[in-house]
């Protein structure tokens, strides 16, 4: 038992030595000022440079020998961790209520009061809002002090850079509170300063990002794009609160971002608002780089705060900074040589942005926040004008312009139309001398079409007038005999005989009469057919006219083909009704139907090679209601499909080149549809014949 409570006194002793490697314990006070710093004599700091160590390993008695007094002054220019220490001791009769303040992005504080319990409190810009401790948007963490109550505190700074300033202080709560809640007012004159100069600024990025709409000149997007930066720079930190409450990361990337756009969107502005590419093409190509140089320096700047590279971001910043001078000594030169050559633009470029450059030598005269905004808000409002001016301008411009265009279009429109009248009038005549020449052809093919016609006639009309011919020739040489036997009687005095012989030679002569007639008759009709139509319609016997003509026509084709032969049948109704019809353009169609018939199956018998095949020809008419038909039919070829709805077209032919004109049916379509108001319908199946179907109204 004696040897445990040794021990127990060696461990007290251990501990009670331990402790007094800590700093003497700071005296809080309840009537402080309202934040304190703890003088570098109460307070240790422990660097573990790349090492982040925990709560548990910093109390431990390996890191306790490592705490150093600590020096307010010190800057640590290499990345490191680092933790600090103190004590707070309230000596006074009441207690006494302090805040921890956190100065820094994140500080966990840990708190010894009573016994080996170490509170933990968490505070900083950087924390989520949900995570944070204590007052949470002042970073201030509340801690009441019993008389006589001494605790321990232990404060982790995480990763600082030389931009840290690690040294602990603690606020007089009280006044801490009334400096932030009970004086402030619900709405402080900076946030309405702030909401209206935030409203402003939006406004002129929707004044020019319309005026970029309506002409299409970049320096207004960009000046958009710049205004909208400006006002996302202006209002940070509003929009700290709305949007990166609970992701405080992505705060830095916002801010990164904003400034990247404002440097980049800053430098195009002035690119396009004084036409550099223009008048200064190699500082045109400067401003390029410079400004994929600043987006890059942007991303590399982000990299650099995230991961605490100090050195590579004074590189960085060094070049940018290198960079900007040269920018703006370059942007100097420009203006002072734009104003040389007294340039409006240029002028108002100085006039709205010069408060702004010398906004630092204001704020030293008149210390306020509100000197650069005001400046910047002056250096917005010039540019705007300077904006809206340059669109009127252009705006009068452009439609002086189109005006110009406008009436150098109406002189060109004038110009081409009296071009085209003229154009038209040598093309009308040259239409009409080709009209004149198309119908001179025409009349000429259907002259062709006739003559084509009268030589199919030809040959027919020769066979029937050469039989009337042949019974002249013939009753003329028997009665010059019978003349010559007239005179033997009458010398010998028969009388009677001589009667008898004159008789013979009466009835010979009426027979050279009637056979004369016939031949004249024929000879009338060539004629007929050869002469142009009078169009007097005039009432017609039908079934004479086809049978006619379909002799006509066959011993036509006959004189110029012996080896063709063809049976012909005729079917005609007795007592047909007499349409009124012209007879010779009736009889032409007649004949081309007839011809075409005996060409099929002329065609066919050339094909086949088949001694079975009779060509026939059946010809038949009737009455039918109000109208005469005429069929005529065939076994010739017939008629393919693909070529049925062609076939009255004018010209179209299959016969070979020089045995068809092409314009047979298309007239035959004429004659019976146009001229008589009839109808002609065709009934063929390829390979078996043809039927054409000719109606006339009676």
């Amino acid at each position: 038992m004696k040897k445990i409570a040794f021990l127990l006194f060696l461990l007290s002793f251990i501990s009670v030595a331990a402790q007094q490697r800590w700093p003497e314990a700071y005296i809080v006070q309840s009537d402080s000022a309202k934040y304190v710093d703890i003088p570098d004599d109460n307070w240790q700091r422990l660097n573990t440079y790349e090492e982040h160590i925990t709560l548990k390993q910093v109390a431990s008695t390996k890191y306790d020998t490592m705490f150093a007094k600590a020096k307010s002054s010190r800057r640590e220019f290499f990345k490191c961790y680092s933790w600090v220490r103190y004590k707070i001791k309230n000596t006074d009769t009441k207690n006494v209520l302090f805040t921890f303040s956190a100065n820094k992005g994140r500080q966990d504080f840990y708190v010894k009061a009573e016994g080996n319990k170490w509170i933990h409190y968490v505070a900083g810009d950087m924390v989520p809002w949900s995570e944070r401790s204590g007052i949470k948007d002042i970073s201030e963490v509340p801690f009441e002090l019993a008389p006589g109550q001494e605790v321990f505190v232990y404060i982790d700074m995480g990763q600082i850079t030389a931009f840290n300033d690690i040294q602990p202080s603690i606020g007089n709560y009280f006044k801490v509170i009334e400096e932030h809640y009970l004086k402030a007012e619900l709405y402080q004159r900076d946030d309405v300063i702030s909401f209206g100069f935030f409203g402003f600024i939006i406004f002129a990025m929707i004044f020019n990002l319309f005026f970029y709409y309506v002409n299409r000149e970049k320096v207004y997007f960009v000046f958009s794009l710049l205004l909208l930066f400006s006002a996302l720079l202006l209002g940070k930190e509003v929009l700290s609160s709305l949007w990166f409450n609970e992701y405080r990361q992505l705060y830095t990337f916002f801010m990164v971002f904003t400034v990247t756009g404002f440097i980049i969107m800053l430098l195009n502005t002035t690119r396009f608002f004084f036409r550099v590419n223009v008048h200064f093409k190699g500082w045109d190509m400067f401003l390029r780089y410079y400004s994929i140089f600043v987006g890059f320096a942007g991303v590399f700047v982000y990299m650099g705060l995230i991961n605490k590279w100090f050195i590579f971001l004074i590189v960085v910043a060094t070049l940018v900074g290198l960079a900007g001078f040269a920018f703006i000594v370059a942007l100097i030169v420009m203006l002072i040589s734009l104003l040389k050559k007294k340039d409006k633009e240029a002028r108002l470029f100085v006039t709205a942005a010069l408060p702004f450059l010398v906004s630092p030598i204001l704020n030293a005269i008149i210390p306020s926040q509100w000197v650069y905004t005001m400046c910047g808000v002056w250096t917005i409002l010039a540019l705007s004008w300077g904006m809206f001016a340059r669109y009127k301008r252009l705006h009068e411009e452009n439609a002086r312009a189109a005006l110009e265009r406008e009436e150098e279009r109406n002189r060109l429109v004038a110009a081409q139309k009296e071009e085209l009248e003229i154009l038209v009038e040598v093309r009308t005549a040259a239409l009409q001398q080709s009209l004149e020449d198309l119908k001179q052809t025409q009349n000429q093919l259907i002259q062709s079409e006739k003559m084509a016609s009268l030589g199919e006639l030809t040959a027919g009309i020769a066979h029937e007038i050469q039989n009337p011919l042949n019974f002249v020739n013939n009753f003329s040489d028997v009665s010059i005999e019978l003349l010559d036997e007239m005179g033997e009687e009458l010398d010998k005095g028969d009388t009677e005989e001589a009667k008898a012989i004159a008789g013979d030679i009466k009835q010979n002569l009426e027979k050279i009469a009637h056979h004369g007639r016939r031949a004249d008759g024929i000879v009338k009709g060539m004629l007929q057919h050869s002469r142009a139509s009078s169009g007097n319609k005039e009432a017609a016997d039908i079934n004479k006219l086809t049978d006619e003509y379909l002799r006509l026509a066959y011993h036509g084709l006959r004189a110029k083909d012996k080896s063709f032969n063809a049976d012909l049948v005729t079917n005609f109704t007795d007592n047909l009704p007499q349409p009124r019809i012209v007879p010779q353009d009736v009889g032409r169609v007649l004949l081309n139907m007839f011809t075409n018939a005996f060409y099929a199956m002329q065609e066919k018998g050339k094909q086949s090679q088949s001694v079975n095949y009779k060509p026939v020809v059946t010809v038949s008419t009737k009455q039918v209601g109000n109208t005469i038909e005429i069929t005529v039919k065939d076994n010739g070829t017939g008629i393919p499909d693909e070529i049925k709805d062609k076939i009255m077209q004018p010209f179209f032919t299959t016969k070979p080149t020089g045995q068809g004109t092409g314009l047979g049916l298309s007239l035959s379509y004429d004659i019976i549809v146009k001229a008589h108001g009839g109808n002609i319908n065709i009934n063929s199946v390829e390979g078996e014949g043809t039927e054409f179907i000719i109606t006339l109204p009676v």
